[in-house]
């Protein structure tokens, strides 16, 4: 990291820098080597990032993760912008929310000559990297960096259109502060649309656009596809068909990857701010060459994208008939996802738990190859599971010896910071995890293969490694057995949502959509 500060460094010269921006960059000396500082500054100015690629390199795929901060690959950025040029508008301003290190700022600018730009970037040695971009490129005199986080920005209005295009970080609700998802429920209220607080960072940023945009202004961002269908991203679908002018919606198949080191499906927005249109387009994205042209594709009628909950259905041109002698498995289970512990290290039993009464050790599915592992995908012997620690909400009523096991356990879940999750700090007491009726079939949901089901014979808890299926309807333990026998043989990985690197997860909701023959329900 010193070494590529000391090349910023010495390629921002003696610009003026936020406090944020120098505080970090305190210790950090300026560097001599000009043979280096001229192949970076040459590379900048070929349409390179130098900078950016080191800093992803020194800066792990997990580390930046927990920052939302994912570089975007210089086809996703060609074919974002070749859609905006497609829209025939002169652009006077580029707001890039989330800069990083400025791919879409540099390529922007290039692209409209006569436009200046904003760069927001929360991270302070990130804006460096940025102005150090910017600076190679001579561009600062056209673009201001500011170091802030994206929803607290305030913008003058101007004549002309803005361009609010980049890759809003992803990080989900969990990493949001309570005020920011106060300040969310709080904005779409005022637009007049309802929101969850489980939203992640970049519907927040959808909202902020809405709030600072003007008629006539052009959007485009890309971000993780799961608000297609998701229930926290029906805001974002309602933005799109009421306010913030959805135009067309890129779905980009896993295969074509878009976030280099992160396995997730994307999505690719584009809308016009203020716009009354009748109509919304859906294309899906296979290819490279697609995704650096991002051409139009089916239209789908506003009123019907309104009351479709899935948006996935329309990327294919609307919902499927279903085949005959077919049914949904949500019409026979329904499907849930496993108790959330909150730190599964505290709440499965290990070699270091603290010994408690047994009555509070309950078998249950703690990994997927409790079901994967099974004879004949059965699972019979609730010995060989592992034990969810189940406390009760009263400990008072405990006998002192009890008592005075489950305290020290609770000693030791503090200082693994059991109490301080998310999910303990929204459970009252944040120790009593709280059991379900034992699911009759689970089913793995993550892994890059299909779905694997099995009988929960032995009557076991289940933690969120797995989803279990409820029947709607009374089942014999036969049918049962035909019905978790069929999907084994049958259910494939594109039933599911496919992640880059051929990871599949089913959602519940994904799950209830398997469709299944009628015979299995009689």
């Amino acid at each position: 990291m010193p070494t590529l500060l000391g090349v910023a460094k010495a390629l921002v010269g003696s610009a003026r820098l936020s406090d944020v921006e120098s505080s970090a960059l305190s210790d950090v000396t300026t560097s001599r080597d000009s043979d280096l500082i001229d192949d970076v500054r040459a590379a900048i100015n070929e349409g390179r990032d130098p900078l950016g690629d080191a800093y992803c390199a020194i800066n792990s795929p997990a580390q930046r993760r927990d920052r939302g901060q994912t570089f975007t690959p210089d086809h996703v950025v060609a074919g974002m912008l070749a859609w905006v040029k497609r829209q025939r508008k002169t652009i006077a301003r580029l707001v890039d929310p989330g800069a990083g290190s400025g791919r879409y700022t540099l390529a922007g600018l290039r692209a409209f000559p006569d436009a200046k730009a904003i760069a927001v970037e929360m991270d302070p040695l990130v804006a460096f990297i940025l102005r150090a971009n910017l600076a190679a490129a001579g561009f600062t005199k056209r673009a201001k960096v500011v170091v802030a986080d994206f929803r607290s920005l305030t913008l003058p209005q101007i004549d002309g259109v803005t361009l609010w295009i980049g890759n809003p970080p992803y990080v989900r609700h969990h990493g949001i502060g309570a005020e920011w998802k106060d300040w969310y429920s709080k904005t779409l209220k005022r637009f007049g649309h309802e929101g969850s607080q489980l939203a992640g960072l970049h519907l927040h940023f959808f909202l902020k656009t809405l709030e600072l945009s003007s008629k006539g202004d052009l959007g485009c961002y890309v971000t993780a596809a799961e608000w297609l269908d998701v229930k926290y991203g029906q805001a974002l679908r309602q933005l799109l068909t009421n306010g913030l002018g959805g135009r067309d919606v890129f779905v980009v198949d896993p295969t074509v990857q878009v976030f280099g080191d992160a396995m997730v499906s994307a999505a690719i927005t584009c809308f016009a701010p203020g716009s009354a249109r009748s109509s919304l387009h859906f294309a899906e994205v296979s290819t490279e060459a697609q995704l650096r042209k991002l051409s139009s594709g089916n239209a789908i009628e506003i009123a019907a994208a309104k009351v479709e909950p899935k948006w996935s259905f329309l990327v294919k041109g609307g919902r499927a008939e279903k085949p005959a002698g077919f049914m949904e498995l949500g019409e026979m289970f329904r499907v849930s996802r496993g108790q959330v512990t909150g730190l599964n290290r505290v709440w499965v039993e290990g070699a270091d738990t603290p010994k408690l009464p047994s009555r509070f050790l309950i078998p249950a599915i703690t990994d997927s190859t409790d079901i994967t592992k099974t004879s004949k995908h059965v699972i019979n012997d609730a010995q060989s599971l592992r034990r969810l620690i189940c406390l009760p909400r009263d400990l008072s009523s405990l006998a002192s010896l009890e008592k005075a096991s489950v305290e020290r356990f609770l000693d030791w879940a503090r200082r693994l910071g059991a109490h301080e999750t998310y999910t303990a700090k929204h459970r009252n007491p944040w120790w009593s995890v709280s059991t379900k009726e034992p699911a009759p079939v689970v089913m793995t949901y993550m892994g890059r293969r299909p779905p694997v089901f099995a009988m929960n014979k032995a009557g076991a808890q289940l933690i969120n490694v797995a989803h279990g299926l409820y029947p709607l309807q009374q089942f014999s333990e036969r049918q049962l057995q035909k019905l978790v026998a069929w999907l084994n043989e049958n259910v494939t990985q594109e039933d599911g949502r496919v992640y880059a690197g051929g990871l599949t997860k089913f959602e519940p909701s994904e799950a209830m959509r398997i469709l299944v023959p009628v015979e299995l329900a009689s």
